[in-house]
Order: C-alpha cells, then sequence, then structure tokens
C-alpha cells in the first residue's frame, strides 16, 4: 500500500502563517449556526470547509481523525485513571478482609480455649460432685483467660448443664452442700445397684443432650 505525503495531499505545513478571513452571511444564518453550534463552532465550521475547498475530502478527513484521535486518548486517560482508583480501593478492601479474617481466626481459638477450660469445670461437677462457684480459684483464672467476670463463667456453666441443681454453684458459706452428680456412674459389685449416671465411668452427657432432655421449655415455644 502506497503512503500519500503531506506535499502531495496538499496539505499546508503547520508552521505556515495564519491569516483572517472575514465571511459575511445573513444575520439569521450566524444566530441560527451560533445557537447550534459550541463556543468557537463557527470559525472551526469555516477553517474545516476552506481547508476542504482549498486541499480537498483528506485534509477534512485528517482533522476529523485527529480530532476523533484527542477524543479516544482523553477517554483513555480517563479510564485509566478510574481503574488506579479501583485497584486502590480493592487492595484496601483485600487488607480490610485479611485482617477481619484474622480477628475471626483468634475469636475462634479464643472460643475453643474457653470451651476446653468449661468441659474441664464440667467434669468437676457433673462426675466429681464438686462445687463451683465465683470465688473458686478454677473459675477465677478461667475467666481471667478469657477476659470474662467469674459471675459470667458460672452463667455459663448454669446454661450448659440445666440438670445441675443450684446449689451446686454455692459455697458452702453461701448455702452451696452435698448434691448428686448427673454422671457420676458409681462401680458396684452389685448386680441390682442402681445406675444414676451416664454412660461409661468418667463420661459426661454430651451438651446437646443436656439441653434437648433438661432444658426447661419456654412457654412461648408453641406460640
Amino acid at each position: 500500500m502506497n503512503e500519500t505525503s503531506d506535499e502531495e495531499m496538499n496539505i499546508p505545513d503547520t508552521e505556515e502563517r495564519m491569516v483572517q478571513v472575514a465571511v459575511e452571511v445573513p444575520e439569521s444564518v450566524r444566530d441560527g449556526a451560533k445557537a447550534k453550534l459550541p463556543y468557537g463552532g463557527m470559525s472551526q465550521v469555516i477553517r474545516e470547509e476552506l481547508n476542504r475547498v482549498a486541499f480537498g475530502e483528506e485534509m477534512g478527513q485528517r482533522s476529523r481523525l485527529e480530532s476523533r484521535l484527542e477524543d479516544v486518548r482523553e477517554e483513555r486517560d480517563k479510564l485509566q485513571r478510574e481503574r488506579r482508583e479501583l485497584n486502590a480501593k480493592l487492595e484496601n478492601l483485600e487488607d480490610q478482609a485479611k485482617d477481619i479474617e484474622r480477628k475471626l481466626d483468634d475469636l475462634t481459638t479464643q472460643e475453643d480455649r474457653y470451651e476446653a477450660k468449661l468441659e474441664s469445670l464440667e467434669y468437676n461437677i457433673r462426675i466429681e460432685g464438686r462445687n463451683l462457684f465465683a470465688d473458686h480459684g478454677q473459675v477465677e483464672s478461667i475467666a481471667a483467660e478469657a477476659g470474662k467476670s467469674p459471675e459470667g463463667v458460672i452463667k455459663d456453666l448454669k446454661h450448659r448443664n440445666p440438670d445441675v441443681p443450684d446449689e451446686a454453684f454455692l459455697s458452702g458459706l453461701d448455702g452451696g452442700g452435698g448434691f448428686s452428680p448427673p454422671d457420676k456412674n458409681p462401680k458396684s459389685s452389685l448386680k441390682s445397684a442402681k445406675n444414676i449416671g451416664y454412660g461409661k465411668d468418667g463420661e459426661m452427657r454430651p451438651l446437646e443432650e443436656r439441653e434437648e432432655k433438661y432444658r426447661p421449655r419456654d412457654p412461648d415455644a408453641d406460640n
């Protein structure tokens, strides 16, 4: 394909001296064109038309392509700026998500540790029949590790163990006393001995089973 130079197309040198051209038209034509064209539009129309007459359609096409190229570049630059802004926002959201995930992992680990500690306390009351109360050393230690109050730990134990009597959570000074641990399974050689415990010796009734069997029924549950 043969390329046509600016000289062959008779396109003027961009450094050529510019001159003004005065054109007289009816006032209505001027006002009508002015209303339809943007600022400076009439001069552009006259310039393009004179270029077309002087140098042919090639000049008009070149001018249109250059104008289109400028528009495309502006749109490209705009989209690139928007993309950079979106990328920055995405990176920020990714950092936030990772931070939240780390916090959730930490909470899960803390909850798992607290769950294990509660189970160790439950063994004391459900199997060994020991009283546990807010001033108890083990309760205070677990509360400190979990960031809870001792009273909060006792409340959790009561909620998880609805079949354990209230006196099990009181000290002797506050009215607590001996009670029958619900999961104690005493060993006996007598076949007639009544099994008052759960499963094998030292085995606690699962939490879900305790809640289902012993939790007082909500009077509004059927409403």
